[in-house]
C-alpha cells in the first residue's frame, strides 16, 4: 500500500536534474513520459521534475526532509563555482558546463554497495547489476506514478536490498556483479554481525572514516572516497578514478591542487569528471 502523496514546490538555484543524472553519483534515476525523473533511493522513491529554478517534487508519506538532504539543498554551489580562480581556466570552464551538478546525500548502504559494484565497471553495467540486485533482493512498492520509467511500463519499483537480503553469496549470483558479490556478501554479513558499522562513521573525521571504510574487504582509495562523498556528503573527499588520472596528468601535470580548494574539493572534482565524460 502506498502513503499519502504529497508535492511540493522547491526552489533550487544551479541545478540541473539531466547533469545529475548523467554525472555517476547515481544509478537509480529513471527518466518518465511527463518529463522530471522517478528518483530512488534506499526503500523511497520521489519524482521530481524541473521547470528553471523550481523543482516540483511529489513523494510518499513524510518524507520530503529527506529529498530536501538529498539534493543537498543547503549547500550555496554558486559560492563554489565563484571560488574558482580565473587563472585555472580548464577548471573554469568545466565548472561552467556542469554548474548544474550538485552532490547527492544518497542512503549510506546503497552508495556503499553501489560504489563497490562500480570497480573497474562502466555505468550501463553497473546501472544493469544494481537493477537486477533490487528486482531479486528488493521488496516490491507501488510507484509514485503508476509506473516506474519510460521503458519498464510497470506500476510498482523495488526497494534496495538491506544487509540481511544480500548476506547470501547464493543470493546474489546471476546479477553481473563478478568477483565484487564476495565482498558485498561478506559487508551485509559483516553490517549484521556488527563487525562492521556504517552509523559510526557519521560521527568520524573524514580521515577516520576513510580509513574504516577502508578496513572492508573490496574498498580502496577511490571507492573510500565515493562513499564519503555520495553517502556522508563530505566534500573535502577527492574520488580519483582513470578519468580523474588523465585530467589530472593533462592539465595538472600529474598533481592537482587540492589545497585551493579546501572544504570543496569534492565538488570541483564533478565538474571535472562530468566535462571530461561529456565533452
Amino acid at each position: 500500500m502506498l502513503d499519502e502523496v504529497n508535492e511540493t514546490i522547491m526552489y533550487l538555484d544551479m541545478c540541473d536534474l539531466d547533469q545529475i543524472a548523467e554525472s555517476g553519483q547515481c544509478f537509480r534515476w529513471m527518466p518518465c513520459r511527463e518529463g522530471g525523473y522517478l528518483v530512488h533511493d534506499g526503500a523511497d522513491q520521489a519524482y521530481i521534475k524541473q521547470i528553471g529554478t523550481v523543482l516540483v517534487v511529489r513523494y510518499a508519506g513524510n518524507t520530503l526532509a529527506k529529498w530536501f538532504r538529498y539534493l543537498d539543498a543547503g549547500t550555496d554551489y554558486r559560492h563554489i563555482l565563484e571560488s574558482i580562480p580565473d587563472d585555472d581556466k580548464y577548471l573554469r570552464a568545466a565548472a561552467d558546463r556542469g554548474c548544474g551538478l550538485r552532490i547527492l546525500r544518497a542512503d549510506l548502504w546503497e552508495t556503499m554497495v553501489s560504489f563497490i559494484i562500480s570497480q573497474n565497471n562502466n555505468i550501463p553495467r553497473i546501472k544493469a547489476s544494481i537493477y537486477a540486485l533490487c528486482r531479486k533482493l528488493g521488496k516490491p512498492r507501488r510507484s509514485l506514478l503508476g509506473e516506474v520509467g519510460k521503458d519498464l511500463g510497470k506500476d510498482f519499483y523495488f526497494t534496495f536490498p538491506t544487509p540481511a537480503d544480500m548476506a547470501d553469496l547464493d543470493a546474489l549470483q546471476g546479477l553481473g556483479l563478478g568477483y565484487r558479490d564476495k565482498y558485498l556478501a561478506e559487508l551485509a554479513r559483516d553490517v549484521m554481525l556488527g563487525r562492521f558499522r556504517p552509523d559510526k562513521l557519521q560521527d568520524m573525521s573524514t580521515d577516520e572514516a576513510h580509513r574504516y571504510l577502508k578496513s572492508v574487504r573490496g574498498i580502496g582509495d577511490k571507492v573510500a572516497n565515493c562513499i564519503l562523498l555520495f553517502g556522508l556528503g563530505r566534500h573535502d573527499a577527492f574520488p580519483v578514478d582513470t578519468w580523474m588520472k588523465k585530467i589530472i596528468d593533462r592539465e595538472y601535470g600529474g598533481k592537482f591542487p587540492l589545497e585551493r580548494y579546501s572544504g570543496t574539493a569534492g565538488v570541483i572534482q564533478q565538474y571535472m569528471f562530468y566535462a571530461e565524460r561529456t565533452r
